[in-house]
């Protein structure tokens, strides 16, 4: 039953990047069915995080199908750059973060209150999924970057668990990822 859940989400998420690469607005109702059929199997396999993170996605959705349609299509909200100075504090937020949330998951395991078998990593890859995701809905073109970064981590992660779906997606998501930044960057020149 896992496998099903994966695999729907899996096809669903490869839409949602294949759409958004292109900047088509249907890439939003893509990630919201992806992160319907993610949050059940995440919740299968004992990841806390990645399940709530799915709750993180559907907002994204909508505020990025929100955000590009208010422009008056996809294409019209321009691409834009951060500087390294608003990257330096985005890491640096979410390698704070990643140990605060290791940290609670940690106690949270100990008091039996919350069960997750990879703490750090579920903190990791919920904390930088998020930051990609918000750059995305605002299209700056370095979230593919920190895209490709995570999805290696995120691969390997999922392979060494044996989530075979899901390791297969994230592989997949590096090709995608680097695709979207050529893409993205042919534009904002």
């Amino acid at each position: 039953m896992q496998n099903t859940y994966e695999f729907l989400g899996v096809v669903f998420s490869i839409i949602y990047v294949s759409l958004s690469i292109k900047q088509n607005i249907l890439c939003w109702p893509a990630l919201i069915a992806a992160a319907a059929f993610n949050m059940y199997a995440y919740y299968l396999i004992n990841l806390p995080l990645q399940m709530i993170m799915q709750f993180f996605f559907i907002g994204t959705a909508l505020y990025g199908w929100y955000n590009w349609k208010a422009s008056g299509n996809s294409i019209t909200l321009k691409i834009t750059r951060l500087t390294q100075q608003k990257h330096f504090k985005l890491i640096s937020i979410g390698i704070l973060a990643t140990i605060v949330i290791t940290i609670i998951l940690n106690q949270l395991n100990e008091r039996e209150l919350m069960t997750t078998s990879h703490p750090f990593s579920d903190g990791l890859i919920f904390v930088f999924n998020i930051i990609p995701m918000y750059m995305i809905g605002k299209k700056i073109i370095e979230s593919w970057i920190y895209f490709i970064l995570i999805d290696i981590y995120s691969g390997i992660f999922f392979y060494i668990t044996e989530a075979y779906f899901f390791s297969f997606l994230f592989f997949c998501y590096i090709a995608f990822a680097t695709y979207g930044y050529i893409a993205w960057k042919k534009e904002i020149k």
